[in-house]
């Protein structure tokens, strides 16, 4: 049984009608069996990796969106994306800043991994949601950080970092991602 058979098996992956999800490699900490904390919509493709650090973590996925390979969504709060959206090969999404950006709060990082993923103090790290908008795009080795809201329509340039909310039907790029034209 594969990885992603597995957590659709306890419950914890929930596959829409016509969706293809061999591609898709799921981590969940400390995971409850029937709870669902990826679920995703009709007629997609998805692939890449999705990390639930937390029971309280969701991601959302719509109808028809494609998600490519080497593509990375790392949730401890929420990551939404609607329907009709496309992500190309190699983007990371995060939610969270993985380590607070106090040395005291994050000293322990490392000795409370090798006890185990269970271990990591999640109280002392921000996070905010994600959402990606219907029809937007989302260019290959892309980053979306921690409280973006992809408008929809959007479109982000290739190697993108989108550190704010977008515009609706822009064409955003660069480090920071900037508005550089509307498509409607």
């Amino acid at each position: 049984m594969s990885n992603i058979d597995f957590f659709i098996k306890n419950g914890n992956v929930v596959v829409g009608e016509n969706s293809k999800v061999d591609g898709l490699s799921v981590i969940i900490t400390n995971y409850k069996k029937n709870e669902p904390y990826i679920i995703i919509g009709s007629n997609c493709m998805i692939n890449g990796s999705v990390t639930i650090y937390n029971q309280g973590a969701k991601v959302k996925i719509g109808d028809r969106v494609f998600i490519g390979p080497n593509t990375d969504l790392m949730c401890n709060d929420s990551i939404t994306i609607e329907s009709d959206v496309m992500l190309s090969w190699g983007i990371t999404m995060i939610d969270t800043d993985a380590h607070s950006l106090n040395w005291e709060d994050r000293k322990n990082d490392v000795i409370d991994w090798i006890k185990g993923e269970n271990f990591k103090n999640w109280n002392v790290v921000k996070s905010k949601p994600i959402v990606i908008q219907s029809k937007s795009w989302i260019g290959f080795k892309s980053i979306i950080l921690k409280g973006v809201t992809v408008s929809s329509g959007t479109i982000v340039g290739a190697g993108s970092v989108v550190t704010r909310n977008t515009e609706k039907y822009t064409v955003v790029a660069g480090n920071p991602a900037k508005c550089i034209k509307k498509t409607h």
